[in-house]
């Protein structure tokens, strides 16, 4: 299934939906900068705190996004409820994830102490090795980071199993398709400056449409959806 065909099957998934999509989108927008403003009179925690309720929300999101694209009834409060309903299991799979991304991040400390280090001490082989150990540790970062793309997607259609069980079977699922989901992801970029000229209003439909098609491409790896679609 090509990334046309995965945003084509959006489109149709959002077809008479694409209302209720962007209310649910602006009333998350609202809600979260609500939430961030009343926070901002806490610096102390403030930051902290808004993180912990910000990952909820967002999976809420994406559960109201798989309930609209399915025909199910949502009220535009629902991804509130969802997400912190989800609160321990989604902490739990987000945790799993930066485990499992330490590896990367780690190198990419490392290799900007390096050029740094190289910067000020003028000397241009650690700068240079600082810069290469950039590169690789950024591009295994993406690579670590794509392999856990849909552990919230795995988490959503078994809410019984735990993160660790999540972030493996996204693994599994996207051995072989690094690829695929980076060019999908990729095809978005029209979409993405076309949101930035529009001062942002259009992110209220890019949204549900990234997240409508991430669904497809889940449910193409999972067999639910056929290449012919």
């Amino acid at each position: 299934m090509t990334a046309s065909q995965i945003r084509k099957q959006a489109c149709q998934n959002l077809a008479n939906k694409w209302g209720k999509a962007v209310i649910q989108v602006l009333i998350y927008f609202v809600i979260s900068l609500i939430i961030t403003k009343i926070l901002s009179y806490f610096p102390s925690i403030g930051r902290i705190v808004s993180l912990f309720i910000s990952v909820p929300l967002s999976y809420g999101l994406l559960i109201s996004i798989f309930k609209i694209i399915d025909d199910k009834n949502i009220s535009y409060i629902d991804f509130i409820t969802d997400g912190f309903a989800n609160f321990g299991k989604v902490w739990n799979v987000t945790l799993q994830i930066l485990l499992q991304l330490l590896l990367p991040i780690l190198l990419l400390v490392i290799a900007f102490t390096l050029s740094i280090v190289g910067i000020f001490q003028f000397n241009k082989t650690l700068y240079n090795l600082g810069t290469i150990l950039s590169l690789i540790s950024t591009i295994f970062l993406i690579f670590k980071q794509f392999s856990y793309n849909l552990s919230f997607y795995i988490l959503y259609d078994n809410p019984e199993i735990s993160g660790k069980e999540a972030v493996q079977k996204s693994a599994e699922l996207m051995s072989g398709n690094i690829g695929k989901l980076f060019y999908l992801k990729l095809s978005f970029i029209g979409w993405v400056f076309l949101s930035i000229f529009t001062f942002g209003l259009g992110s209220l439909w890019l949204i549900p449409y990234i997240i409508a098609s991430d669904i497809n491409f889940y449910r193409y790896l999972k067999g639910e959806i056929s290449s012919e679609n």
